[in-house]
């Protein structure tokens, strides 16, 4: 197969995850591909409940480690084509994780099956990524490899993305003092209360800035209050005082410096200072900002005609950075361009997935020849 028929073949294999489907089919696919590449040795790692990811890496120490992760996010509504036929149109492949990340992974494996041989080449196809990040984590449970330079062929357009924002994500819950509405200084508005602490600690996570990612940013994903009743119901009759408010928040951060003990700590003495409760709180996340500085990466970008690169201050979580902070390895994201990621009509541009493929098949040799 050809690089846009192997892209159209990944798409036509559905690796989005719910309780009837994983990346298990996926899985088989790639690691079939690439048994057949002799020089190459194969390891699939549990993951859980069928779930695997694919270890591939010739005899030599490693000095390149390409990752993949293999998952998608849903199917969505409202698409023109089937999502996964990998029809094209106008230059553009269209299918469900065609751009994210599934060109990425074609253009890893169409390079892999062109070469003879390599020294110093780690390859990683894991699980989960769209999800909870299980496949990262247990890859670095067991692999504790240190290369030179870590890449993912992630969706970029074609710039080098150098670093990306962490991710805290924390739920609480909080309990005030009910009343009558008519004299709510008799009571303790809950619902007053939780916004008081958000709106507080938007101005407290203004401390925590760096140059490189900018300020942090906090997104009330979540809330809920009113007069806590029998089996968790809620009141919402006006007259009432509200003693129940629960949020989630989500927090993009660019300090390491700011993590989620340190959120806790300030929710926790803003609802003294407001003399409501804490009943619950939980971490759902809680992930560093990543930023790896070009002079550690000039061997990546005399690979490009031009090094341009991506706006970072604007960047998702990506879990490249677990590898970047266990290994202490530089990590970017580069690859092809395209739309719609995570979204109704995704799509990825044929002709930069073959520029794609010429960068990293060219790194390769830089790295591995």
């Amino acid at each position: 197969m050809d690089l846009i028929e192997l892209t159209k073949k990944l798409i036509s294999i559905p690796s989005f995850v719910d309780d009837k489907a994983n990346e298990k089919e996926i899985g088989n696919f790639i690691y079939s591909y690439l048994k057949a590449i002799p020089y190459l040795i194969i390891e699939k790692q549990e993951v859980e409940n069928n779930r695997f990811n694919i270890i591939a890496k010739d005899n030599y120490p490693p000095k390149l480690l390409i990752c993949c992760h293999m998952d998608t996010t849903e199917p969505k509504t409202g698409c023109k084509y089937n999502q996964f036929s990998g029809q094209i149109e106008n230059n553009k492949l269209y299918g469900l994780g065609s751009y994210d990340m599934k060109a990425g992974i074609a253009s890893v494996l169409n390079i892999i099956k062109e070469l003879n041989k390599t020294k110093g080449l780690s390859l990683l196809f894991y699980c989960d990524e769209e999800y909870d990040f299980k496949g990262m984590k247990k890859f670095l449970e067991q692999y504790p490899v240190k290369p030179e330079l870590a890449i993912s062929p992630e969706p970029t357009n074609l710039e080098i993305i150098n670093g990306c924002r962490g991710v805290i994500e924390i739920y609480f819950k909080i309990k005030g003092e009910t009343g009558h509405a008519a004299r709510p200084e008799q009571g303790n508005n809950a619902i007053d209360g939780i916004t008081n602490i958000l709106n507080n600690l938007k101005q407290e996570i203004k401390k925590y800035q760096n140059i490189e990612l900018g300020e942090p940013t906090l997104n009330i994903a979540y809330i809920k209050g009113g007069l806590e009743r029998e089996n968790n119901a809620l009141g919402d009759r006006g007259n009432n005082i509200p003693d129940t408010a629960e949020a989630v928040l989500d927090i993009r951060t660019t300090d390491k410096e700011l993590n989620a003990d340190r959120v806790i700590g300030f929710i926790k003495k803003e609802i003294e200072n407001n003399s409501l409760k804490l009943e619950q709180i939980e971490i759902r996340s809680d992930f560093s900002p990543l930023f790896t500085p070009k002079e550690k990466i000039k061997s990546f970008e005399r690979e490009l005609e031009y090094a341009k690169y991506g706006d970072i201050k604007t960047q998702g979580y990506f879990d490249g950075e677990m590898i970047s902070r266990k290994l202490n390895t530089p990590f970017i994201c580069f690859g092809p361009k395209g739309g719609n990621a995570h979204g109704s009509n995704e799509w990825v541009d044929v002709k930069s997935l073959n520029e794609t493929k010429r960068i990293y098949k060219n790194l390769i040799k830089k790295f591995c020849f």
